[in-house]
């Protein structure tokens, strides 16, 4: 069920069921009204009767019998009886028409001194009149004819009124409910033209304080989320194929290169060992995107346990040694370093490893002499490992792109490498609720990269 018909019916059922409770009250009202307006006549007529017959002299039954006969104000079988002490009918005003009066009744009205009470279709009251010289009852009953009709014509009025003012509800409620929906309809409309031609159009939004202003400008950056993903999508699959290609071509000349002619053992040694080093550089790109993609995966549920930072340091370097001998890695450790709890993180072993080991291996890589200064810093909520290297440094304009996968400064491009080593650093950092910085100084040619690890995060970081 679309929204617009939801609020439609739930309008439409709430006005009709306050309408409801109106017209039902409105009538119950006027219900009673009319009924205590009938008992008030016939109550009246009995107290006129019974004055005319105890009080004023010469008046009896039969003269008070041709007066009611001269009375034009008599209601539908009407019939109003007169009774003394010992319930012996005094007067009667319609002999043919009789109320079941029993002596048990006429009791009860001398003990209430008034009763109203109804058989049938008709509505009786009894009232108890005294004087100095007489206590008799009088018992006034009738068929409220006019006040039924009345009551008739109201029902029939309010429940025309009733059905007449639904329909205008319901209309009135589709209008309103399609110009409440009606921004989300063209953000709807807005949002089937933008994929994919034009993921750069962003929907308008028409009053950015209201629930589907807020709504809109939501999705609005959720675009901007999405076409950030399609754009490092994109550059990483053009970076990627770029990296592939050049030593696969580099592969493929070195051996047309040799099979154009016979060579010697020493120059047919020195194209397997060109192309092995090729090998080795795409086999070490096909791992660090393994391991970037492994980080990226939101499916993928991590290990974190307690790790102390320090072997995992000295693991780092003796990998990174193993991997490139003339690499230099210098591990300094503050003096001041009284427990071994300061040392100990909650981290995944595996990535906390990798994300340092590629930290060394970038600091020796930009460094004339390959050598990096690995120091541990513990402090009050984190421990900071630093590493310190001294040779190229970047600029502050590319400060801010470091940490992109692919990307590389102007002044590192004779240097091998492919960029993709610190983005899965600072990936690596998030998941363990960590941050990296890093800062260089241009007069001491130095750079810093900062590695701030919390002693205690969430381990459900994105």
């Amino acid at each position: 069920m679309q929204i617009r018909t939801k609020l439609t019916l739930q309008f439409a059922l709430l006005v009709s069921a306050i309408m409801l409770v109106a017209f039902v009250t409105v009538y119950l009202l006027r219900l009673n009204y009319v009924e205590q307006e009938f008992y008030k006549r016939l109550r009246h007529k009995a107290i006129t009767t019974c004055e005319l017959l105890v009080k004023v002299e010469g008046v009896d039954s039969k003269l008070l019998r041709k007066i009611d006969k001269t009375n034009y104000d008599v209601l539908y079988n009407e019939n109003l009886t007169i009774y003394d002490h010992a319930n012996n009918e005094l007067y009667t005003s319609n002999e043919s028409l009789y109320y079941h009066i029993t002596p048990e009744i006429l009791d009860e009205i001398r003990l209430e001194k008034e009763v109203q009470f109804s058989e049938d279709n008709a509505k009786i009251i009894g009232i108890l009149y005294t004087d100095r010289f007489n206590r008799v009852v009088c018992v006034a009953g009738a068929e409220d004819k006019s006040g039924q009709e009345e009551l008739k014509s109201l029902f029939r009025i309010l429940t025309g009124m009733y059905f007449g003012l639904i329909g205008l509800v319901v209309m009135a409620g589709w209008y309103f409910a399609g110009q409440a929906m009606k921004p989300i309809s063209n953000a709807i409309g807005q949002v089937n033209q933008i994929y994919p031609k034009l993921i750069d159009q962003r929907l308008s939004v028409q009053n950015p304080k209201d629930e589907i202003g807020q709504l809109t400008s939501t999705f609005n950056t959720l675009l901007d989320r999405i076409g950030e993903v399609f754009r490092l999508q994109n550059l990483f699959i053009s970076n990627v194929s770029h990296e592939l290609k050049n030593p696969l071509m580099r592969m493929g000349a070195q051996l047309d290169v040799a099979l154009l002619k016979d060579r010697s053992e020493a120059e047919y040694q020195q194209t397997l060992l060109s192309v092995r080093e090729d090998i080795r550089d795409l086999g070490q790109l096909s791992e660090t995107l393994l391991e970037l993609a492994k980080v990226n995966d939101q499916n993928r549920t991590l290990i974190y346990t307690d790790v102390r930072i320090d072997e995992i340091v000295w693991e780092a370097r003796e990998l990174l040694l193993k991997a490139e001998s003339s690499y230099q890695v210098q591990v300094q450790f503050l003096s001041t370093i009284e427990d071994d709890n300061q040392l100990i993180v909650k981290a995944n072993h595996h990535l906390m490893k990798t994300a340092i080991v590629n930290l060394m291996e970038n600091g020796c890589k930009f460094s004339p002499n390959h050598q990096v200064v690995v120091d541990v810093f513990p402090k009050e909520n984190l421990i900071e490992v630093r590493f310190t290297n001294t040779g190229i440094v970047i600029s502050p304009k590319d400060l801010p792109y470091i940490f992109q996968p692919f990307y590389r400064s102007d002044n590192t491009a004779t240097i091998k490498g492919y960029g993709v080593g610190l983005s899965l650093v600072e990936r690596i950092a998030k998941l363990h609720g960590s941050s990296i910085q890093a800062t260089s100084e241009d007069a001491s040619q130095t750079t810093f990269f900062s590695l701030l690890i919390p002693y205690h995060f969430s381990e459900h970081l994105s």
